[in-house]
């Protein structure tokens, strides 16, 4: 799915915890249940026992907001209903003019969240819903501005505002906690989708277009541009999703899911802006619309604006034309095999290969089959005891799972995929074999009731584990069924199909083995695809690109070639034309005044530990983290971290092997997880702390278990069996080596900052492309015996109470035990030799490198250091990015240049990024960020009281987004950094003037840093040191 905002999803991050791993495909949970549906209440049934006295009592009837047949702003109510499982009520409701559906959800929650969904279901590779989701917010008629879309990202305090475009639908949603914010954007929406002004000049601008290389020269050559031609130029280099889309288009060839809804770039410059005027016309109109609404707000509100404003002026049209029909069943399975580009970054060439098999499910509005089909696929493939595990990765003749592993329901047809990464071609023969022979084996064997309960016990916690993005979870997460007109109400009540599936199991031993039967012993809808990687990949696309360009420029006459030379102009007029920003709704300071109250922490010691805890409503859950300091351990075993925290949960313990531990955990507990957390110092930057740290969370009522389980595995892991643990040293590597494409921004921004300072480059050698090679290198020179010698020995150092901390987060009702429990935890932890607490951070001299990716777009990043969190400058430059992101390079880099995205921003180690995303020209965005204090200057007048006003909401954005309850008081606990700290930033934030900022401007920005790095990943660039008159280090 491609997401309008997906650059930037960095910005949103509260903490810079660097993550050990990237993925965990090997032993992933793909439930569309984990993390969907998070932020449950369900209600538990009181049930006496027999030896109760059962008293008559009363039973109040349910009131409701909204009532069924009852008529309201032009939408009849036409169902009501009560969900326990995650305390809410479901009004469905329809409009009488149009027939539109609205649905909303009422729930005691603070971050509203609203959207617009349509069907949308192309027949080409053009691209175009995706190209119109870009177009409708460049613009429309009630704000005729230009891209009001990013215009309106600083003049909200919105926890997300965003498109994204599906295979089969278009959404566009936003989610607030401010009221006065949430009816400006919905405005601004509504008008975007039905009123929206799709000008010719932002059809060039977003999609395609061809331009003159040097615009004012009518003798230059011609050259393609378009953010989202560039956007998907980028797409297609990353391996991974090519696997996935093909996949897609294969298994489901005969309708939309045929072609590549996002665009094929060499397809893309087909579309014409009539095309997509006449696409709009139909797909966007109401009566092919959806509308969410879901939170606290007042609906009566949102109904009369979406009927007065828009819906009464349309009728009702027929939108049978926008359904998917079911795709015909095979009579005999299909083989594919596509190729892919080399990834330099990846594997030898000749185990960068992927293969899968796919099978057709059912109907994605059968939802209790789905139900249970997803059901079965977690038991099928999650974790050590599940059966494609122990058949297809325990024998280590691959990588792992690949990404499109898992069941997938996000298409009308659902479909199950197993899938391997990183093997040889002669072992696709191995994955066929396996397949057949472990289905046979399930079939007969049938699968381990503790195995099958863990998983259904992992779903039911997932449900009252608490998230602060609930409301938009439930949308994505919804949107595929409410497409197909399934019933996204009853496929809340996940408790009901649960206990359903628990009875079918109960009554019928052979239950899911008969599903087996079905659904893969005779499915002949089967598609086996393969993938490698071709030398001639990226040669061949640029050659076709070539040609498609040659072809272009042959069809043009005089007239033609004048009209794109004039565009060519016009459309840079109005790219550096000034904004009429003023007729866009925009939050006053009282709208935002007030700051979050959160709950109060109290730290004390226990067992000679100091222990964080928080009271606070979690739901009957109890969240625990313990953080071990690991800032003096040698730099060898530093280096190794991030694979200890992979591995170490998967080899079991000496009580439990690892088949049994996993089931124990999972029955118990959400997981036991590790991930490596990397603190400067947020008062001066002189120094850092390394930790890594333990994450778990269970039901309050096996939070002894818990415990018990996360004290076994700390005292007693064994690393002995050399046999798994070279597997997962090995999938290891093939998952941090995949994907690189896709987050190259923060890839660039990882290498620009690890030539600033000794910490930074230590963070890229823990979470950058440097470790990437640095695992690929120590693999090789060293034999597993070796290597577990060297991982048993940070565990024994570091899992002690002398160099750990806790943090415990629970309710009221249940604290005291959990302490008592954490007491009990924390009497049998060992007490060993302290590690030193701190490392001093040295600045670097200035440098450049480039990371070689024969990929065809680039990431570039500049960074240098300027102030910590602490300092009274961080947020007048922190106000400052904001700024510099939504009025310089945004315009420049993304709108000018053509990448997808551009920003700048300052994290709370001091230092300060600039970035770009998927960028053709990177030299010139280089130039670019060169020119910041020039353009900083020249437009002096754009930094007005306004500008400054919106640059400070951008801040709020991330200062005030809520936070789950398990992870309050995270900022204290890791960076030290208190409530009372927080509270005073953001009033210092908000209290800047202009002559401050033009003082840090002039402090931090006149002269280039002593202590600077600039990094770029991407293809070779030629003339690159003579370009940027600097001296470049290149990393093949």
């Amino acid at each position: 799915m491609f997401s309008r905002l997906k650059f930037m999803s960095l910005a949103s991050d509260r903490t810079t915890v660097l993550r050990a791993q990237r993925s965990r495909t090997n032993c992933k949970s793909v439930s569309k249940f984990d993390g969907m549906l998070s932020d449950a209440n369900p209600k538990k049934a009181n049930i006496a026992s027999s030896s109760q006295i059962q008293v008559p009592h009363l039973i109040k009837k349910q009131v409701y907001k909204f009532n069924e047949g009852k008529l309201y702003h032009g939408f009849q109510c036409e169902r009501v209903e009560r969900i326990p499982d995650f305390d809410l009520t479901s009004y469905t409701l329809r409009h009488e003019g149009t027939g539109t559906e609205l649905w909303h959800i009422d729930r005691n929650d603070a971050n509203n969240v609203f959207s617009i969904n349509f069907r949308t279901t192309p027949f080409d590779s053009t691209g175009l819903p995706h190209i119109l989701e870009h177009l409708a917010l460049c613009g429309s008629k009630n704000y005729p501005v230009r891209d009001p879309f990013f215009k309106m990202l600083n003049r909200s305090v919105a926890t997300l505002m965003n498109a994204m475009t599906g295979p089969d639908y278009t959404l566009y949603h936003l989610s607030t906690m401010n009221e006065v914010d949430f009816r400006n954007l919905q405005r601004i929406y509504l008008d975007a989708v039905f009123n929206p002004n799709l000008a010719y000049l932002d059809f060039l601008q977003e999609g395609w277009r061809l331009e003159h290389k040097d615009l004012h020269n009518r003798e230059s050559e011609l050259v393609i541009k378009g953010v989202v031609y560039n956007e998907m130029k980028g797409a297609v280099s990353d391996n991974s999703k090519v696997f996935n889309r093909n996949l897609r288009n294969n298994i489901l060839p005969d309708h939309t899911y045929g072609h590549m809804y996002g665009g094929n770039p060499l397809e893309i410059p087909k579309l014409t802006h009539t095309d997509l005027i006449e696409f709009h016309r139909k797909y966007y109109h109401p009566s092919n619309a959806r509308i969410y609404s879901y939170g606290s707000f007042d609906l009566t509100k949102t109904l009369a604006l979406v009927d007065k404003e828009y819906l009464s002026l349309h009728t009702r049209i027929d939108n049978s034309y926008s359904r998917i029909p079911l795709q015909q069943r095979w009579s005999q399975p299909r083989h594919v095999h596509i190729s892919s580009r080399l990834d330099n970054m990846g594997a030898a060439f000749d185990r960068q290969n992927q293969i899968a098999i796919a099978l057709l499910m059912c109907e994605i509005t059968n939802i209790q089959e789905t139900f249970e089909l997803n059901v079965l696929s977690e038991i099928l493939i999650r974790g050590p005891n599940s059966a494609f595990y122990k058949s297809l990765i325990e024998p280590n003749f691959s990588g792992g799972y690949n990404q499109s592993t898992g069941y997938s329901s996000g298409t009308k047809d659902t479909v199950f995929v197993v899938g391997l990464q990183d093997l040889l071609v002669k072992d696709f023969k191995k994955l066929n074999d396996f397949f057949n022979l472990t289905m046979y084996k399930a079939m007969k064997e049938g699968f381990e009731s503790q195995h099958v309960e863990s998983i259904l016990h992992n779903t039911e916690l997932s449900l009252q584990h608490q998230s602060p993005h609930f409301g938009n979870a439930l949308l994505f997460n919804s949107t595929a069924l409410w497409n197909h007109d399934g019933d996204v109400v009853s496929n809340l009540r996940v408790l009901d199909m649960i206990a359903r599936l628990r009875t079918c199991l109960k009554l019928n031993k052979n239950y899911f083995q008969e599903k087996m039967n079905k659904y893969f012993e005779n499915n002949l809808h089967k598609l086996t695809l393969t993938m490698s990687p071709d030398e001639l990949y990226d040669e061949n696309f640029k050659q076709a690109e070539l040609d498609m360009l040659k072809h272009k420029t042959n069809e043009l006459d005089n007239e033609k070639l004048e009209e794109i030379y004039q565009n060519g102009l016009k459309l840079d007029a109005s790219q550096k034309a000034t904004p009429n920003t003023n007729l866009l709704p925009c939050l006053s300071l009282s709208d935002v005044k007030e700051p979050p109250i959160w709950p109060k922490l109290r730290i004390q010691t226990i067992q000679e530990v100091q222990t964080q805890i928080c009271e606070v409503p979690t739901n009957e859950i109890t969240y625990l983290k313990c953080l071990f300091n690991i800032t003096g351990l040698s730099e060898d075993e530093i280096k190794l971290v991030p694979l200890f925290c992979n591995i170490i949960n998967d080899m079991g313990t000496i009580k439990h092997d690892f088949r049994e531990f996993d089931k124990l955990v999972l029955s118990k507990t959400a997981g036991i997880n590790f991930k490596l957390n990397f603190v400067e110092n947020v008062e001066d930057a002189k120094s850092y702390q390394l930790s890594l740290m333990m994450t778990t969370h269970a039901l309050d009522k096996n939070v002894p278990d818990m415990l018990l389980l996360c004290r076994d595995l700390l005292q007693n892991f064994t690393l002995e069996d050399t046999v798994r643990l070279k597997m997962l040293i090995e999938n290891y590597i093939s998952n941090i080596s995949i994907g690189i494409a896709s987050s190259g921004h923060l890839y660039a921004m990882l290498g620009a900052a690890a030539l600033v300072s000794s910490a930074s480059k230590l963070k890229s050698l823990l979470s950058g492309i440097d470790h990437i090679d640095f695992m690929k290198n120590f693999v090789q020179k060293n034999n597993t015996a070796d290597i577990r010698d060297q991982l048993k020995s940070i565990g024994k150092k570091v899992f002690n109470k002398s160099n750990m901390r806790v943090a415990i987060n629970s309710s009221d009702s249940y604290l005291p035990k959990a302490v008592d429990h954490l007491n009990n935890f924390l009497d049998k932890m060992p007490t060993l030799e302290k590690l030193n607490e701190s490392s001093d951070i040295t600045l670097l001299h200035p440098s450049c490198q480039q990371y070689l990716m024969n990929i065809p777009v680039s990431y570039c990043a500049k960074a240098f250091f300027a102030v910590p969190y602490l300092h009274k400058d961080h947020p007048s430059l922190c106000v400052l990015s904001k700024l510099l992101s939504s009025k310089y390079l945004l315009p420049v880099v993304r709108e000018q240049n053509g990448a997808y995205g551009a920003g700048a921003k300052i994290s709370s180690d001091g230092i300060f990024s600039f970035y770009s995303y998927r960028d053709p020209h990177s030299t010139k965005t280089l130039v670019a960020f060169e020119k910041t204090y020039e353009w900083l200057q020249s437009e002096n007048k754009k930094i007005d009281q306004q500008a400054l006003f919106e640059a400070k909401l951008g801040v709020l954005q991330q200062l005030d987004s809520p936070i789950a309850p398990g992870n309050i008081g995270m900022d204290y606990f890791l960076y030290d950094i208190s409530q009372e700290m927080l509270t005073k930033y953001r009033s210092r934030m908000l209290s800047i003037t202009i002559d401050e900022l033009h003082d840090v401007i002039e402090r931090y920005f006149k002269e280039n840093s002593k202590n600077y790095g600039k990094c770029i990943l991407g293809p070779p660039i030629e003339c690159l040191e003579l370009e940027t008159s600097e001296k470049w280090r290149i990393i093949a």
